[in-house]
């Protein structure tokens, strides 16, 4: 196996005057090519995470590297940083009164390139992002995917060989989530390690080789992503859809019952799921509805979703609960 690109070991953040630990102890590495998920919900410590190997924030233990430079320690900082791009959401990626090519131009000439070599590289990002025949236009005038291009190709300019994206996708409609979703497939097929941060789980169970799940800054499990879907998809969820909304009450009853059984949505009918159903569970469940009056339209069975395996591992963890994760 090739030396991991990103090494993170027993990377620790403590901020001042805060009780909670925002990242504690986290490990993982990233090879070349490989498009990391790092999952958790608001606050679990991803964007803190980011930070720290971009060398924003300085950790209070463990190493945070790129390309083989400890990025806490400044002198190695200023090599690893030639190694890495980012897109944080929230902070100014663009200027909104250039067109895209100005604005490439300006962050290329801040890394350090200048003349044919720039222009070089400003024609191919602006031809791999798709966004030649825009290219001159102000970026105010953009919709939110094509500004979220114009960033990325400006994180990419001085061709780095780790790319960190903060929610890339957060705000962007089907059609430019599912181009900007190609253009990270793209990128990582190039030799690039793209971590990225969402809250999209379809996206990043279609795109992603490794998933990393963090909760109140402690991991909960690191694992393949095919491996962790694996791991929980020998169980199977058994979906219920009902004619019309079930009544409270009739829930209520029906859980004291049947104690996995959950509500997925109500929404003029009522989708009811069971993890791990047996046939004899779905004909209790099925009889029961039945005697309280329901109209039962289908019952299927299927896989289950990253989404759901992170809602229950996120929900039924422990607090210092680690599941079993790969070793690399």
């Amino acid at each position: 196996m090739n030396k991991p690109i990103v090494t993170v070991e027993n990377l620790t953040k403590q901020y001042k005057g805060k009780a909670e630990t925002a990242v504690s102890h986290i490990s993982f590495t990233m090879q070349p090519g490989e498009i990391l998920a790092l999952i958790g919900p608001n606050g679990a410590g991803k964007t803190t995470t980011i930070k720290m190997l971009l060398g924003l924030v300085a950790p209070t233990a463990g190493m945070a590297g790129i390309a083989g430079f400890d990025m806490s320690v400044e002198k190695e900082r200023r090599q690893g940083v030639r190694n890495v791009g980012a897109v944080l959401e929230g902070a100014r990626n663009a200027y909104w009164r250039l067109s895209a090519r100005a604005n490439l131009h300006y962050f290329g000439t801040l890394r350090g390139l200048r003349g044919r070599r720039l222009q070089q590289r400003i024609d191919e990002l602006l031809h791999l992002l798709q966004l030649e025949d825009d290219a001159d236009r102000e970026v105010r005038h953009f919709s939110r995917g094509m500004q979220q291009k114009v960033a990325i190709a400006a994180a990419l300019l001085h061709d780095p060989d780790v790319l960190l994206l903060d929610e890339p996708t957060l705000g962007l409609d089907v059609q430019a989530a599912k181009s900007l979703e190609q253009t990270i497939v793209t990128l990582a097929a190039q030799g690039k390690a793209v971590l990225l941060t969402t809250h999209q789980l379809g996206l990043a169970q279609r795109m992603s080789h490794t998933t990393f799940i963090i909760r109140n800054g402690r991991q909960v499990t690191y694992d393949r992503t095919q491996a962790l879907l694996h791991r929980f998809q020998t169980r199977t969820i058994v979906e219920v859809k009902l004619q019309e909304a079930l009544p409270a009450a009739i829930y209520q009853a029906a859980q004291a019952h049947f104690p996995h059984l959950t509500l997925l949505s109500q929404n003029g009918t009522s989708t009811l799921a069971w993890p791990d159903a047996t046939q004899a569970d779905v004909g209790s469940l099925f009889n029961y509805l039945d005697d309280c009056g329901q109209t039962i339209l289908s019952i299927q069975r299927r896989e289950t979703t990253l989404e759901e395996l992170f809602l229950s591992l996120i929900e039924n963890t422990s607090h210092d609960a680690i599941l079993p994760s790969h070793s690399g």
